[in-house]
């Protein structure tokens, strides 16, 4: 995370998505290509990066540990911003200390075709799994 940018104030518009888009506006049903959903952690962002999740931005506590830093910025690629702020800034978004520091946002993947999925036995979950 050498690239990161730094955010040392809540209203910086790169927190957006993060702070203020609600579920329903990240969902984006008009336009489902569109939608998005937020990661929290790095284990759960590197389960979206294999189920195909495209990232959009990472977000991370300035202490967060290096090693599962350094693998969710490797396995997202050069072309990712990530931002990096203090604790304080970050728990303006939650509400509390962030599970393991780090916040992802990501594509919500393809909807299957519903036939395709009753095709599939066990239906999408099990095409989604790795």
């Amino acid at each position: 995370m050498e690239n990161a940018i730094e955010i040392t104030d809540f209203e910086a518009p790169e927190l957006d998505v993060y702070a203020r888009l609600s579920e329903g506006q990240l969902l984006n049903r008009h336009e489902p290509e569109k939608g998005l959903f937020i990661a929290e952690t790095p284990y759960v962002i590197l389960r979206g990066l294999a189920a195909g999740c495209e990232p959009v931005s990472i977000l991370a506590e300035r202490g967060v540990s290096k090693k599962g830093a350094a693998e969710v910025a490797d396995a997202c690629g050069d072309g990712v911003p990530t931002y990096v702020s203090e604790l304080e800034v970050l728990k303006k978004i939650t509400g509390f200390n962030l599970t393991r520091g780090m916040l992802c946002a990501m594509r919500r993947p393809r909807p299957e075709p519903w036939m395709t999925c009753c095709r599939t036995p066990g239906g999408w979950w099990s095409s989604r799994r790795s």
